[in-house]
């Protein structure tokens, strides 16, 4: 029995590796190296006599000089119950990387320390996996710890997903589901395609404007859609007030028909006339939302995600402030779900959240019955330290300061 080392897999074998795993994530296939196109990828990974057992995406960024920084985003793949196959990888790994000039390794493993209901989050159950992390710090790997803001690591330790079901709709609590109805009432239509990329640019630059950020621009939705093609999920959720207006007059027309009716009793007659002053207010709104908007139809809402045989991952989400009330983000994700039930997904992720859970993104998304999964945290194996502490303390203020200027500026 031996293990043999490999920079350069071919993709399809590891990405059928990736996909048969419990680690399986969208960050860890060949196509998020396609994505991240201003990285090098290293297809790596560990065979034992000609089986591969293990795999790791690494990419590769340029620093400075002639200096890299190795990153594995939500890797590698590994079988953590066996010491000598994690540290195998691990060394061979740091051998690789000091050829590159890379000063650090950092991976953040889809590795679940602990997961449990929202509802549940005041009773958490006990953190599993302590003893790979004591391993990883035996092989000299530093972990920064069960971190809880999003801020603090590459990408959130704590994340939101729904484990699918037949009758997830009906599990659903009535807010939601009422939510999801007023949506189609109010006249939210949803489109669905890889032409769209324009309309989440949009979308998400709503999400930019509010918080005053610097998110992805349309040349990178548009490359994420030719990536994935027909495994992304591309929706824009729109209004259409000439339709709407037309659909609402039709009503109006309804209730002072049936108003109208003779041996309709007062209170038939009150519930009928509320009805009619509402659609009558909702109408008039609408003439004056569509004189304002200047076009007959507007962007109110972009969901952006991609799936493999075995996850859904949503990546982005943008909202028009002015149209939150028309509740376009629950008919867009009751439709991604929608979608998880035709193409027998069993596990989607709604992405990152903040540890604390109570913010309005965290809130939003316990609304679909989710589940909380508190990963095991970010590592960093440190090959230059001084080189590594000036990367580590100095760039992510610098790209916190340029993404905020750049959100000023639009």
């Amino acid at each position: 029995m031996s293990y043999q080392f490999c920079s350069d897999i071919n993709k399809q074998e590891f990405d059928d590796f990736v996909h048969r795993s419990s680690q399986n994530n969208l960050f860890q296939e060949s196509s998020w190296a396609d994505v991240k196109n201003n990285w090098i990828p290293f297809f790596t990974g560990i065979y034992e006599d000609g089986k591969l057992v293990g795999t790791g995406l690494v990419l590769m960024r340029h620093l400075f000089g002639s200096y890299q920084l190795f990153y594995l985003p939500r890797g590698p793949i590994l079988d953590v119950h066996n010491e000598k196959q994690v540290t195998f990888y691990f060394q061979e790994l740091k051998k690789f990387a000091k050829t590159k000039k890379a000063i650090a390794i950092r991976f953040d493993p889809y590795l679940i320390s602990r997961s449990y209901p929202y509802e549940q989050r005041e009773q958490k159950p006990e953190r599993q996996l302590e003893d790979y992390i004591a391993l990883l710090k035996k092989l000299g790997i530093q972990h920064k710890g069960y971190t809880t803001l999003m801020e603090e690591t590459t990408q959130p330790r704590f994340n939101a997903c729904k484990h699918m079901s037949e009758n997830y709709f009906e599990k659903l609590n009535y807010k939601t589901r009422k939510c999801i109805r007023q949506a189609q009432e109010k006249g939210v239509e949803i489109h669905e395609g890889l032409q769209f990329s324009q309309e989440l640019a949009q979308s998400m630059h709503y999400t930019e404007k509010r918080k005053q950020i610097a998110l992805r621009n349309e040349e990178y939705f548009r490359h994420m859609l030719e990536v994935y093609g027909y495994r992304s999920i591309s929706m824009i959720a729109t209004i259409h007030f000439p339709r709407q207006i037309t659909r609402l007059e039709q009503k109006e027309n309804d209730l002072k028909n049936k108003l109208a009716e003779k041996g309709l009793s007062l209170k038939q007659k009150n519930n009928l006339q509320t009805e009619l002053d509402k659609t009558q207010r909702t109408i008039s709104s609408l003439r004056e939302r569509f004189q304002q908007e200047g076009k007959d139809e507007v962007v109110i809402c972009g969901l952006l995600g991609a799936y493999n045989q075995g996850v859904m991952e949503l990546f982005y989400m943008g909202n028009h402030p002015d149209y939150l009330k028309y509740y376009a983000s629950y008919a867009l994700y009751n439709a991604a779900l929608q979608h998880c039930l035709v193409l027998k997904i069993p596990y989607c992720s709604f992405g990152g959240i903040e540890g604390s859970l109570d913010d309005g993104l965290t809130i939003f998304k316990s609304n679909w019955g989710m589940e909380v999964e508190e990963l095991i945290g970010e590592f960093n194996l440190v090959l230059n330290p001084v080189l590594y502490y000036a990367f580590d303390h100095l760039y992510p203020k610098l790209r916190q300061w340029v993404a905020k200027r750049r959100g000023q500026v639009k």
